[in-house]
């Protein structure tokens, strides 16, 4: 099926999941996740449907892209996320051209390389950044700060004058059905919970929820949804 064609369903999906949590379709934002599909896929989809975030997970790529649909973002305002693993060495090429939100970040060093690099880019408005958790786990090669950890990061944000801490993420274990995510993002926004009612500037972005289990997690309070192959097909090698 074409992109179009695709997207028409999941909206439609995701409706029918608002209208269930009593939710509203503005307040969600839908990411698609773009990484490994060609240029000619974001572009088909900036021309033919309203999706106008998408997600990338590999810095190159992510540079690569923008500077090709250089056009294309400023025509049609597209917002890039970068969503996937991010490496300190590498924020300095993934800040020569600055994301909409950085969804990856799991450590106090990380914080502060970006805040390092943003400061030296002088940029016009905070980077915004989400932490990303890592939640009934135990692989420790997964990647995601414990909630144990929170304490320090936060610290550590709250002391970066050119961030701008917005939310959380997770990607909870893979391989499950979709009811099996529940109880991940409702810890997760259980802490968003506890986190803004000690702070003045509010949280406001909980993203999770991607081709598998979208649904459920926009009952559980997601506004930022990643999802890719239910949207361009199966990726390309």
């Amino acid at each position: 099926m074409s992109i179009e064609t695709n997207l028409n369903l999941i909206e439609a999906r995701i409706a029918e999941a608002c209208m269930r949590s009593g939710r509203r379709r503005e307040d969600l934002t839908l990411i698609g996740v773009s990484k490994k599909q060609p240029v000619g896929s974001i572009r088909a989809a900036l021309e033919m449907t309203t999706l106008r975030d998408f997600g990338e997970n590999y810095v190159q790529e992510y540079v690569t892209k923008r500077e090709q649909l250089s056009k294309e973002i400023a025509d049609y305002g597209a917002k890039f996320h970068f969503i996937g693993h991010l490496q300190r060495n590498k924020v300095r090429q993934l800040m020569s051209q600055p994301p909409a939100m950085i969804h990856s970040v799991d450590s106090p060093e990380l914080v502060l390389q970006i805040n390092k690099v943003s400061t030296e880019v002088a940029l016009e408005a905070r980077q915004k950044i989400v932490v990303e958790l890592r939640i009934g786990d135990e692989d420790s090669e997964k990647t995601g700060l414990s909630p144990e950890c929170l304490p320090n990061m936060i610290e550590t944000i709250d002391d970066c004058r050119q961030l701008h801490w917005v939310g959380l993420m997770i990607i909870p274990p893979l391989g499950r059905c979709a009811e099996d995510s529940r109880p991940y993002f409702r810890e997760v926004r259980g802490l968003f919970d506890k986190i803004n009612s000690r702070r003045t500037e509010k949280l406001t972005v909980l993203s999770y929820g991607m081709s598998d289990d979208f649904e459920v997690a926009i009952e559980e309070g997601a506004t930022h949804l990643r999802i890719g192959t239910a949207i361009f097909g199966a990726r390309k090698s």
